[in-house]
């Protein structure tokens, strides 16, 4: 096990409050994992260099590319940006890969229940801010839907396969409730992807015997007559998609850009966060307000090139190919089991979301990357 200089107590509370507070408050993430990385700053470079692993290399290898693509920027003012904007999310993983090495197997399962039972939180906030109407789709404080909605499908993840678990009588049952808390706030935020994707998690826990029959009722029944009360209260979004279905079009209009730009600035990019500047239809967008290319893959290859793209799929691939084979190899099923499991759903679920929206360029999504 990796040793600290700290007392176990201070990095322990530091990560689960980063961890509560991901969707919760966006000052208080930055505090927590600012304060946990000021820690890792103060710890010797011999035990840093023992918790180096292939991910860490990966991510290296990564900051290299867009530090790279900062420097031949077609718009450097916009894209040295990143220097700080990218900060919280590499101080959040060395700091992550560091004190999650040198915390005790039992303290990452609570770990991991302060990550769901905020997960929860924040799904019963946007689902009341929704019920009263004071959004069209279900939201966070402090994030969009999106984002709102991709980190309720991380959180249901790996609550699938690492539950809440309590002496209570009857509390898996509770929990079950939770779970339908979460998977409504994903429904209601009317994210078609990440409902697929939600689905799609729901009926990996079923064949892997993750849910007991009972909770799977308590949780279909439940997300049910929550989501139909949701849309009773506040159905004004649902009937323009019913009036409108067909509501890609700017989908289409990003995708025309891509075919225009595809071949140009290949290797190094055009630089980070320069959607603004290259994109060539802006006039044809519906909502002006777009931002990004709603695609990570295509945003990273636009931003960093190839040498970026590469690096990006390598560390999707190292994460995927590791818990497989962890999983594979494992003979007898325990917490860290489950944990790899969680993280592999989990992971999975951010990485197909990032085909229709995109974590990399926000502040709170890539810092869940970094803890996965």
């Amino acid at each position: 096990m990796i040793k600290s200089k700290f007392n176990q107590n201070i990095y322990f509370y530091l990560m689960a409050a980063s961890v509560a507070s991901f969707l919760i408050s966006l000052f208080l993430l930055e505090l927590f994992v600012g304060l946990l990385s000021i820690l890792w700053l103060f710890e010797s470079i011999k035990d840093k260099r023992k918790a180096f692993d292939v991910f860490t290399w990966l991510i290296l290898a990564f900051g290299v590319t867009r530090i790279l693509s900062i420097i031949f920027s077609q718009f450097p003012a916009e894209s040295v940006r990143s220097f700080y904007k990218d900060a919280l999310f590499y101080f959040g993983f060395f700091a992550f890969g560091f004190y999650l090495k040198a915390t005790e197997y039992g303290k990452l399962r609570i770990i991991i229940n302060y990550f769901t039972a905020a997960a929860i939180a924040v799904g019963a906030i946007g689902l009341i801010l929704f019920n009263l109407g004071l959004v069209e789709r279900a939201q966070s404080f402090s994030s969009g839907y999106s984002t709102f909605s991709s980190y309720l499908i991380v959180a249901f993840g790996v609550m699938i396969a690492v539950p809440i678990r309590n002496k209570m009588k009857n509390f898996d049952m509770i929990f079950a409730l939770g779970m339908a808390v979460v998977l409504s706030g994903v429904i209601t935020s009317l994210g078609r992807t990440n409902m697929f994707i939600a689905g799609l998690l729901f009926i990996t826990g079923i064949v892997l015997k993750k849910i007991e029959v009972r909770n799977i009722i308590i949780v279909l029944a439940a997300a049910a007559i929550i989501c139909g009360l949701s849309f009773y209260n506040n159905n004004s979004e649902m009937e323009q998609r019913v009036e409108n279905p067909a509501t890609l079009s700017d989908r289409g209009v990003l995708m025309q850009g891509f075919e225009k730009l595809k071949f140009d600035h290949p290797l190094f990019g055009f630089g980070p966060r320069t959607f603004h500047q290259i994109f060539p239809f802006r006039s044809k967008l519906s909502d002006k307000g777009i931002g990004s290319w709603h695609n990570d893959f295509i945003q990273v290859y636009f931003e960093s090139g190839l040498l970026g793209l590469f690096a990006f799929l390598a560390i999707i691939i190292s994460v995927i190919y590791y818990s497989y084979r962890f999983l594979k190899n494992k003979k007898s099923a325990g917490l860290l089991y489950d944990i790899v499991l969680g993280i592999l759903l989990a992971f999975a679920a951010l990485v197909l979301s990032a085909v229709t929206a995109g974590f990399i360029d926000s502040p709170v999504l890539s810092v869940v990357f970094a803890f996965l």
